[in-house]
């Protein structure tokens, strides 16, 4: 029998809050622990084990400590590159860990031709992820042979429609992957799936630790999936809970942002936070006054004086009055859909302010750019375009 971990979108260091970032490493390293306690044949990631493809070197530091644990332990760790830390120049610290010789990279393409890697007991291949999904067109093209007894792995980083998060994504059919594998390992849509369809087990472990407040939400932990194969494959969903996760809901309709303050603060007095990572979300229309009147560093203070391990906000239901517009969307295009929004603020010349802001929002970061800089050169940016020191 064969035993092996199948993990997926680690996204080590995209947290911006030191506390979170904190919590994504410790999953990563308590599923590394992990695998070692239960003596797994080998690790497979199935992408976005970093969160770009230059990660920091505090990141770097931990995630190659645990996975020279593996390598200590004969423990292989196979991997194939997420949308994240995929880069088209090859230069991603994914090929230096490999360099290193702490895991291996399984992608192997020859034009249209997907190479198979001839393992002892298993086979394995793999399609990585690419920047706007382009690797869907790679894998409706592949061209595949395989014929072994033993059991095939085919690991890819894309979406399936079967498993979309939302009417908006375009994904692939299962029927469209190629035929001939026992064991879809698949990583990107961040919500844990296994079915087979039409005689493929597709699988996809969901994220190791949640990614943003939604997930957080809607989640509450990550994980990976522990796959035992013999004559049979059977899965067992590993659960990584590192915190416990309450939420505070607000309805600001006809309130005052001074009623909202109140309101939280007395939440936070009153409920039990301490060591929570607390998801805060206020939705409604204020009855008067600025979304940013309530005051959210008084609100702050009272969260760390309970205690509170992390205090996550969502406000993108909550609308000031005064800005408050109706627009008549007439296009499906994100651009025109943008222009259309823009064209309807004339007050205060804040077209013109709006288009300013909706530019630098579109700036990417230049491969190789390290976040700081990049960091940096936003809020400069944004400094000049509001006319505030940031």
């Amino acid at each position: 029998m064969i035993r092996f971990a199948h993990i997926a979108d680690c996204h080590l260091g995209g947290w911006r809050q030191p506390e979170l970032q904190k919590l994504n490493l410790g999953a990563f390293e308590k599923a590394i622990d992990s695998c070692i306690s239960e003596k797994v044949n080998f690790v497979l990631i199935t992408g976005d084990l970093f969160d770009n493809a230059m990660p920091s070197v505090d990141i770097l530091k931990q995630a190659t400590g645990k996975l020279r644990e593996l390598k200590e332990k004969s423990i292989p760790c196979y991997f194939i590159a997420g949308s994240h830390d995929y880069s088209v120049s090859g230069k991603t610290f994914l090929e230096v860990l490999e360099k290193a010789g702490l895991c291996e990279n399984i992608e192997r393409i020859n034009g249209d031709e997907l190479e198979i890697i001839d393992k002892k007991d298993f086979i394995i291949a793999g399609i990585s992820g690419k920047k706007g999904e382009l690797e869907k067109e790679m894998i409706k093209k592949i061209k595949t042979n395989v014929k072994s007894d033993k059991l095939k792995i085919l690991a890819l980083h894309t979406t399936i429609n079967e498993n979309r998060t939302n009417e908006f994504i375009s994904g692939l059919d299962a029927d469209e992957l190629p035929k001939g594998f026992d064991y879809y390992a698949l990583g990107h849509i961040h919500k844990p799936f296994k079915k087979e369809i039409n005689g493929k087990l597709i699988v996809y472990p969901g994220p190791l630790f949640p990614n943003n407040f939604s997930e957080l939400e809607e989640l509450g932990s990550g994980g990976f999936f522990l796959v035992n194969a013999g004559d049979k494959i059977e899965t067992e969903r590993y659960e990584i809970g590192m915190k416990n996760i309450s939420s505070i809901e607000i309805n600001a309709d006809g309130k005052y942002p001074e009623i909202i303050t109140s309101e939280i603060i007395g939440k936070i007095k009153k409920e039990s936070i301490k060591d929570k990572i607390i998801l805060l979300k206020i939705s409604g229309t204020l009855s008067r006054g600025k979304t940013s009147e309530i005051n959210f560093r008084e609100i702050d203070e009272e969260a760390k004086k309970a205690e509170c391990y992390s205090l996550l906000k969502n406000i993108s239901g909550l609308e000031s009055p005064e800005f408050k517009i109706k627009v008549e969307l007439k296009s499906e295009n994100v651009d025109e859909i943008e222009k259309e929004v823009i064209s309807k603020l004339k007050q205060d010349d804040f077209a013109k302010f709006a288009e300013q802001l909706v530019k630098i929002l579109e700036i990417e970061k230049i491969e190789g750019e390290k976040t700081e800089t990049f960091e940096k050169r936003l809020t400069d940016d944004f400094s000049k375009v509001l006319g505030v020191e940031l």
